[in-house]
């Protein structure tokens, strides 16, 4: 015995609904999207906002990298100072963006520079090294920040990613960090959810 599914109301209503609903959601064309140096994937980054402010407490983690972003305001500029924890190497900058550290028995440093800063927007580039020419190796990039979701997300973009390892350069694929905002006041490594 079958059944026959005759439109009334309550169909009617339930098909009004799915059309809103579809009819709401925000077209893709409206977020920029990025390709993979290799073209395998499209990466999607949120809209910015100027919600919130740059000045607390940031943190970023996922499988391989655990970072840490604090941002102060000092006569009307944002700072920061970041803090990287990955396999074998742990980098903390000072308010300059400038970092000496000991990893796997080499020398590294680290120099964080920022071109540009506005209300919604801090950019610049990284050089990071550890080790010689020889037995090390050496990264440069370009960034961009901005706030989204509310102004308690900050998304990182970096690209003009390469890393030079014996003589040999290596573009790496785009990368988008999304942080979420811990706190208003300079938070403690420790008290951050990792």
């Amino acid at each position: 015995m079958s059944r026959v599914l005759r439109p009334g109301r309550s169909h009617l209503t339930f098909v009004s609904l799915v059309v809103l609903v579809v009819l709401a959601l925000p077209s893709g064309a409206q977020d920029p999207e990025y390709m993979t140096l290799f073209g395998r994937s499209k990466v999607k980054a949120p809209p910015r906002t100027d919600a919130g402010d740059w000045a607390g407490t940031w943190f970023y983690v996922n499988k391989r990298r655990k970072m840490a972003l604090w941002m102060r305001i000092k006569q009307g500029t944002p700072e920061l100072k970041l803090r990287v924890q990955e396999k074998g190497s742990n980098v903390s900058t000072d308010w300059h963006g400038q970092a000496s550290y000991q990893a796997q028995g080499k020398s590294g440093e680290f120099s964080m520079t920022v071109d540009q800063r506005d209300d919604t927007t801090i950019s610049g580039n990284w050089v990071w090294t550890l080790g010689d020419q020889d037995k090390g190796w050496k990264e440069t990039a370009d960034f961009e920040m901005y706030r989204t979701g509310h102004g308690r997300q900050l998304v990182m973009r970096v690209e003009n990613w390469q890393r030079e390892t014996a003589g040999v350069l290596r573009q790496l694929d785009l990368q988008l960090w999304t942080f979420q905002k811990a706190s208003r006041r300079q938070a403690l490594w420790g008290e951050l959810p990792f």
